[in-house]
């Protein structure tokens, strides 16, 4: 936001569907936000991902470390401070002394990129405090990172939401269908889909031998009959996948964030169609600017 505003006088924001996190932060730098009925913002909680202690991934925020002690002391009505201490322990050995720290500081990061991105345009009318109130709302209000924020609640909140215009929500929506048609939006990316509209589809689904002999009972003719089964090797090509995941454009210029690689796969004897799916670039790539117009 802060280099789009070197380069033009004033900036707005549409939002025809869903602008959650990061891009809710982005239009807070906006001198208006242009919200569709369908559109939404979100909270602006900073959410941190670590690794697990006891395996895996772990998606968290202060606000969640926070709501656990109030549940404790509150809900559960503990205030012995060793039962709490304890349980702050177990909180520790989770996600880590450092992750909680570096949560902390994520919190206050975002509270502090909010009431900035907000005084690039709001100085006239608004204290500094009563920006940083307007972020904290945003940060600590909703229960939920994923919380949609509506137009409704975005006006009570404080910020600055243009009034409605038909004739421009009927564009913006037009322009959101292309570009969701463009991204496949309805369609996420699953290796397995894309194995099976491909043309290895056939050898991964194709029949399976079948021997049938009687339970339990030997077979003079044992050796003769596992011959009838033919052992057959299948080939099975890679499969090309490339996803774009996010789109810049503008009236000289388009790049479109693309992801490539190839899907490797088989069959295993328990019948399950296993895969890895290989990235073989990540990156900008530019693309005719006359293809989007």
């Amino acid at each position: 936001m802060s280099l789009i505003r070197q380069r033009v006088r004033s900036v707005s924001v549409l939002i025809p569907q869903s602008a959650y996190s990061a891009a809710t932060l982005l239009a807070l730098g906006a001198d208006s936000i242009v919200m569709h009925p369908n559109g939404h913002l979100g909270p602006v909680d900073m959410q941190v991902s670590i690794s697990s202690a006891f395996g895996g991934r772990r998606n968290f925020s202060t606000e969640v470390i926070i709501a656990f002690l109030d549940f404790v002391r509150e809900s559960l009505k503990i205030t012995d401070q060793e039962h709490i201490r304890a349980l702050f322990d177990s909180v520790c050995k989770e996600i880590g002394p450092l992750g909680i720290g570096f949560s902390v500081r994520s919190a206050k990061l975002s509270v502090d990129l909010g009431e900035r991105l907000l005084a690039l345009h709001m100085k006239d009318d608004d204290s500094r405090s009563k920006l940083r109130a307007l972020v904290e709302n945003m940060s600590r209000q909703f229960q939920s990172h994923s919380y949609p924020i509506n137009r409704t609640e975005a006006i009570d909140i404080g910020l600055k939401i243009s009034n409605r215009n038909k004739n421009l929500e009927g564009l913006m929506w037009e322009v959101w269908l292309d570009l969701e048609e463009e991204m496949k939006e309805r369609t996420p990316f699953d290796p397995v889909l894309e194995l099976l509209a491909s043309s290895q589809a056939s050898k991964l689904l194709s029949p399976v031998p079948q021997l049938g002999l009687p339970y339990n009972a030997p077979s003079p003719n044992y050796s003769a009959d596992i011959d009838k089964i033919t052992a057959k090797s299948v080939d099975i090509d890679p499969v090309d996948f490339e996803v774009e995941t996010g789109l810049i454009e503008s009236a000289r210029t388009n790049h479109a964030c693309t992801v490539k690689g190839k899907i490797l796969s088989c069959r295993t004897p328990d019948l399950m169609i296993q895969y890895n799916a290989v990235m073989t670039f990540k990156g900008w790539l530019k693309q005719s600017v006359g293809a989007t117009q």
